[in-house]
């Protein structure tokens, strides 16, 4: 073999050892890089499905850093410890996320939890409340017929307004109770040559104060059928104070009752043709061409009083045409809408002194009062029960 030939055969040698060199390390590196790609995938899989991935992904770390595969070749493993690191720090980023979602969710449960037993409460609340209010109504309904009946029993124990007209030229009755029933009332009665008319004002309203005007009536209506022609309206008044402070005197349960009235009484002599007054904290006034006289009452009660003085009779100096007034104290009692405060005895006693002036018969008296009041109040509630009788003097 020439030395030509034998230089030809090395190079090729060498050539193809290069080449296979080349080849080899080609294949090696991308053997590298399935491996790589696949323990990277292999770890992705492996954050997936670990229960707790945080410690899984350090556990994992620590083994791959002590691994002998790192020492063989730490250049290619920077690039593979740099990926780990990447997915191990977003791996703890999405376990802090995920772990806060998750606690965020167990507190909305845990509302959720809260405010569906509160709704279920609520709902069990309502159902008891509904069944309540029925209740309530049903016995409201029941207390309220009760309560109206009791008005047609109080108005059938008043005497009619009609009677009057029997006896004044012209009248009015202006009444407005509180509530369905009134503790205020008015009452008349003829016996023989004598007319009482009275204008009463009973401890409380409603239905209590329905109950003593019942019993002022029965009392008044029992008196004055055994009244005389020298029965004086003072007479009248003592036998209904003791009347009363006996009968509230006999209280079952024990209870002392103070309760009472307060009462103007006139009484009208058809054969003297005098007109008499008494008053139990009430006054009467009579008005004369806007003109008004004030007839003072005795400041005690009809009940029990710790200071008790013996009732007047006054004689009543009237004329033709005159007009005598009698009433509670609700009307100046009631609060007024734009003043915020009460009418008050004098701005009442200002109003009655012009009322027949302004307004001559009896009907457009009444009108002109229930007028005033709603005007007066506006929007404030009625305090009391309220009452004014008006009575026109003519011939007897």
């Amino acid at each position: 073999m020439t030395t030509d030939n034998i230089t030809i055969l090395i190079s090729s040698l060498l050539v193809f050892a290069v080449a296979f060199a080349v080849f080899f390390y080609i294949k090696y590196r991308k053997a590298k890089r399935i491996s790589c790609s696949e323990s990277e995938q292999r770890l992705k899989r492996d954050l997936r499905s670990v229960n707790n991935e945080l410690e899984r992904f350090r556990t994992l770390y620590e083994n791959y850093q002590k691994s002998e595969q790192v020492k063989k070749d730490n250049a290619h493993n920077e690039r593979k410890t740099a990926t780990y690191r990447r997915i191990l720090s977003e791996a703890e980023s999405v376990m802090v996320e995920r772990k806060q979602i998750e606690e965020e969710k167990l507190e909305i449960q845990n509302r959720n939890r809260k405010l569906w037993d509160m709704s279920l409460s609520i709902q069990k609340e309502k159902e008891r409340i509904a069944i309540l209010k029925k209740d309530i109504e049903q016995k409201h309904l029941s207390v309220t017929d009760s309560i109206r009946y009791a008005r047609y029993i109080q108005l059938a124990v008043l005497p009619s307004i009609d009677v009057l007209g029997q006896w004044f030229d012209d009248y009015f009755i202006f009444w407005r109770p509180l509530e369905i029933v009134s503790g205020d009332f008015y009452w008349m009665k003829k016996t023989g040559d004598i007319v009482v008319f009275t204008i009463a004002d009973c401890t409380g309203h409603g239905v209590p104060g329905a109950f003593m005007s019942l019993l002022g009536i029965t009392f008044l209506n029992d008196i004055c059928s055994n009244m005389d022609d020298n029965t004086m309206p003072s007479d009248i008044l003592e036998a209904l104070r003791a009347d009363i402070i006996t009968a509230m005197g006999r209280n079952l349960d024990g209870r002392q009752m103070d309760d009472g009235m307060d009462i103007a009484l006139c009484t009208l002599n058809l054969k003297t043709k005098k007109i008499y007054f008494s008053g139990a904290n009430n006054p009467m006034y009579l008005v004369r061409n806007g003109n008004l006289v004030n007839y003072k009452p005795i400041r005690n009660p009809i009940g029990k009083y710790p200071f008790i003085k013996p009732f007047e009779t006054k004689e009543v100096e009237f004329q033709k045409g005159d007009w005598i007034y009698m009433f509670s104290d609700g009307f100046a009692d009631q609060f007024g809408e734009q003043s915020g405060r009460k009418l008050m005895a004098l701005k009442f006693r200002d109003m009655i002194s012009s009322l027949s002036v302004n307004s001559s018969d009896g009907k457009s008296q009444e009108v002109f009062l229930g007028e005033f009041l709603d005007n007066w109040k506006g929007n404030y509630l009625q305090m009391d029960d309220i009452l004014v009788g008006g009575y026109k003097i003519g011939d007897f």
